[in-house]
């Protein structure tokens, strides 16, 4: 049995292809080059602004060309943040340890729980009887079941329990020979997870996709429940009805994945030829396929108290995710005066077990070996991201550059849904909501446009996230269990990303009045006296 490998102890052949050697060496020259091209940005007038512009472009660069390991590039802006003068450790470690995080643990740990259970293969063998070997079909059932889920309960839970079954039913399909689930493409390091063939990623960005867009009308999660508070507090008529502003581009949205999905990643318009014929020749298996699962179920037998117990486990924290802190009646969270609790506390019950004489739902060991660490921890960056747009300076630089400008309503929406959108690639919305909506009240404050001119389209486009794995907890979910890397976020979330920023400028343009009333009402003084500590 072949040794586990150490990094060297396997080298790549040699071989006189010099043509290869941008293949892989790239980007020991990009850690250097990058760094280097961008260093006339630390000359700028505000230094600690710059500094935090550019941190932020290296440490996404690195990112998104792979250049060095995701856990490493995680731990970036703890290291130079601090060294920089931009924040404190204490600020900076503080924001690592967020509700969101410890949610996304929780989450992960429920996945693979139902993959110890074999809780996702049963729910596998209820879908492939839905869909038969039609990739199509199960990307159109995928996108609906994943997007409506989502608006009840909590998008990362949803897409940690969506891609348990996604992976179920694509193990199905490769064990069956219909489909190859694994590319050809060597990988970055020997022994390390293949990365998925292109059909796979396909159904994978559908899931944390439709996660993000069924969130975005969500009462029952943030960050529409950080938005409510906050609008609730500096807007003078309460927005009970903004939820209904994002209805519409939700369901459009969701077509929009569908299409995209299906002719970049499934063939939909003939290309790749080879894509094309994969999945039409998996969609003529469909009776082999639900035979095949028909004899699976009597082989697999009655159900386990282990997935039984899951099961539960499941419906429990569904049900807790949905009684927390809706905004139309109060939760068990708002009853409870000490403190707030997060979401993380509906599914911190699974905490995983030392090995014993009493079986876990899920063990440490098995916890440890799945769970996508270094994914998680760049999620984590994106909260120090945030912590230094704050403390930086850099949003009081954008506040004043706005307010110098003296913009018109439409300017002031235009440039807020812009950076919203931007802000949002690069950190979850929950964590963006909390540090920088406050800001963007007083900027439209100072700038006379009216008191939400510019927060309303700012925490509408938040809601846009495509573009990298750390945008959201649902993304980061998907791309370390499925290994997706950054630049095929990129591919598959251009187009999704710039529909959802239209569709949501179009109907906050048309409907922002019922949504957020009175948001154009211009402040009678520019002392902003409001308060809210998140």
């Amino acid at each position: 049995m072949a040794e586990d490998y150490k990094p060297g102890q396997l080298p790549y052949p040699e071989q006189d292809e010099r043509k290869r050697f941008c293949e892989f060496h790239y980007k020991g020259v990009l850690i250097i080059l990058i760094p280097l091209l961008l260093s006339p940005i630390l000359l700028g007038p505000e230094v600690l602004a710059y500094r935090m512009i550019y941190l932020t472009i290296c440490i996404y660069l690195y990112y998104i060309f792979n250049v060095m390991a995701h856990g490493a590039i995680a731990f970036l802006f703890i290291v130079f943040m601090p060294i920089c003068g931009i924040t404190t450790s204490k600020a900076l470690c503080t924001a690592h340890y967020s509700d969101l995080i410890f949610e996304v643990y929780g989450s992960v740990f429920i996945g693979i729980a139902m993959d110890v259970s074999n809780l996702s293969e049963r729910f596998a063998i209820i879908v492939i009887k839905l869909v038969g070997g039609n990739l199509r079909l199960l990307q159109i059932l995928l996108t609906i079941c994943t997007g409506v889920t989502s608006i009840l309960f909590e998008n990362p839970f949803m897409a940690a329990f969506w891609m348990k079954v996604a992976q179920a039913v694509i193990a199905e399909y490769a064990k069956a020979g219909i489909l190859t689930a694994d590319s050809d493409e060597e990988t970055y390091e020997r022994q390390a997870k293949p990365y998925p063939s292109w059909p796979v990623i396909g159904i994978y960005l559908t899931i944390c996709y439709s996660a993000n867009l069924g969130a975005m009308m969500s009462p029952f999660q943030n960050p529409n429940g950080i938005i409510y508070t906050i609008f609730n507090i500096f807007l003078k008529e309460s927005p009970k009805g903004f939820l209904l502003v994002f209805v519409l581009p939700t369901i459009l949205g969701l077509i929009v994945v569908a299409l995209w999905i299906n002719i970049i990643f499934l063939g939909l318009l003939g290309f790749p030829e080879a894509v094309k014929d994969q999945v039409k020749a998996a969609a003529g298996e469909r009776d082999a396929m639900k035979k095949a699962m028909s004899d699976k179920k009597d082989a697999m037998g009655p159900w386990s108290i282990h997935s039984i117990l899951v099961l539960v486990f499941i419906f429990c924290s569904l049900f807790l995710f949905v009684t927390r802190r809706p905004l139309f009646f109060q939760g068990w969270d708002d009853q409870i005066h000490l403190a707030n609790c997060g979401a993380s506390v509906a599914v911190i019950l699974i905490q995983p077990d030392k090995p014993g004489t009493t079986p876990s739902l899920v063990g440490w060991k098995t916890v440890n070996l799945n769970t996508p660490w270094a994914h998680i921890f760049m999620l984590a960056a994106g909260h120090g991201f945030a912590v230094g747009l704050r403390d930086s300076k850099l949003l009081q630089l954008f506040q004043e550059s706005l307010v110098r400008r003296q913009p018109d309503a439409g300017f002031c929406f235009f440039i807020a849904s812009t950076f919203g959108t931007l802000f949002s690639i690069l950190a979850p919305a929950t964590v963006l909501a909390r540090i920088t909506l406050l800001t963007m009240f007083k900027t439209g404050v100072l700038t006379k446009t009216g008191t939400g001119s510019v927060a309303v389209p700012y925490a509408a486009s938040l809601h846009n996230q495509f573009l990298l794995p750390c945008s959201s907890a649902a993304n980061t979910i998907v791309s370390g269990w499925g290994n997706i890397r950054p630049f095929q976020y990129l591919i598959g979330g251009i187009v999704p990303a710039i529909a959802t920023m239209l569709f949501i400028g179009a109907f906050v343009k048309l409907f922002g009045e019922d949504g957020f009333p009175d948001y154009l009402n211009v402040a009678d003084n520019n002392d902003f006296k409001y308060t809210y500590k998140p």
